[in-house]
């Protein structure tokens, strides 16, 4: 038996071991499509990029529901948010622009530094996408593109604030579960049938949903404090369950948005001091952010380079711009959270 406070690092160790596995997930799935080739997918459903997503999302509903039970404060939780998400997110996008575009640009420095493509490009920072610099990647397998995991970032804000909506509603406890039936209702019968974009904020809200899915029902998973229902034999059976419904490819996809957050949170939840060794350091924002414009550069100037090499030079390159953001950006910011009330 080992005491809360070990408890909890172990358990936050094991979801920082899971966020380094979908940020791995975004990285190697995107290395395909760089290099031109076919991209994998899982189970014939989803991109292993949109996996890793899915699986950051499942868990950060299961965590931000957390923090917002331990102080449901509205300011004091988007505060917190605000802080994991802008001060890494601020000084990728100046790099980008400052160093990563004047020196891969076609165009002449004074024309890049004067374009409306360049200037739009900082509106990222406020969470308004804007994917292109001028003159930069305009040759690449993937063309133009020079953030484009930037995607999500405004999806999982939303969720913050949806979160903190219910939550001063005071909504009682079934409500949750109903707001998570509600987004997986809306994923399926119209986000995922829709062929039309519906852009909000620069945003396709067909993503909120069917992102928003996985964000609530692992929300709605710890309010309802599932932890108790994480056996082996559970766990091993939904596995089994999900398996099976291979056969038919609907009913697969509305079991990843119970199963899925299940399988992510029960391993997050799982006792495992190994693991803890392994995850003193949460670099997977980092990966996350940098990964796709390293890749992009690695493929602008080698775009034939063989998976293999290309996977070791792009991860270690990406890990170490994550490494430096974690420990001179994000975790310096994170010591500005407002302390939770005793």
């Amino acid at each position: 038996m080992i005491n809360n406070t070990t408890s909890h690092q172990i358990h936050q160790n094991n979801f920082t071991v899971l966020r380094w596995l979908a940020a791995g997930l975004v990285l190697y799935g995107h290395s395909f499509v760089f290099l031109g080739l076919p991209a994998p997918s899982f189970m014939s459903w989803a991109s292993l990029g949109a996996l890793g997503v899915y699986i950051f999302f499942a868990i950060s509903g299961y965590l931000v529901a957390q923090s917002w039970v331990s102080d449901p404060h509205p300011f004091r939780f988007l505060q917190r948010r605000a802080l994991r998400i802008f001060p890494g997110l601020v000084v990728c996008i100046t790099l980008t622009v400052l160093m990563l575009g004047p020196l891969l640009t076609k165009l002449p420095i004074f024309e890049y530094f004067s374009h409306v493509q360049t200037r739009n490009y900082f509106s990222n920072i406020a969470l308004y996408m804007s994917y292109n610099l001028p003159g930069v990647f305009t040759t690449n397998h993937y063309p133009n593109a020079i953030n484009g995991s930037l995607w999500s970032l405004p999806a999982e804000f939303s969720m913050y604030f949806a979160l903190a909506l219910v939550g001063v509603a005071r909504i009682p406890k079934f409500g949750w579960a109903i707001v998570a039936l509600c987004f997986v209702v809306l994923a399926k019968l119209w986000a995922m049938e829709t062929p039309k974009m519906l852009v909000i904020y620069r945003t396709d809200f067909r993503q909120v949903l069917i992102c928003g899915a996985y964000f609530w029902v692992g929300a709605a998973a710890f309010k309802y404090n599932i932890s108790r229902l994480f056996t082996v034999s559970n766990v091993l059976g939904a596995v089994i369950i999900w398996l099976m419904l291979t056969r038919w490819p609907q009913l697969f996809v509305i079991a990843s948005w119970i199963i899925l957050p299940f399988l992510v949170i029960a391993f997050g939840m799982a006792h495992s001091p190994i693991l803890s060794r392994f995850a003193k350091y949460d670099y997977s924002y980092g990966i996350y952010i940098y990964a796709f414009p390293v890749q992009q550069t690695i493929a602008h100037f080698w775009p034939h380079m063989p998976l293999k090499i290309y996977l070791i030079v792009t991860g270690i390159i990406t890990v170490i711009l994550a490494g430096l953001s974690w420990h001179w950006i994000e975790r310096p910011a994170l010591k500005l959270k407002p302390p939770r009330p005793i």
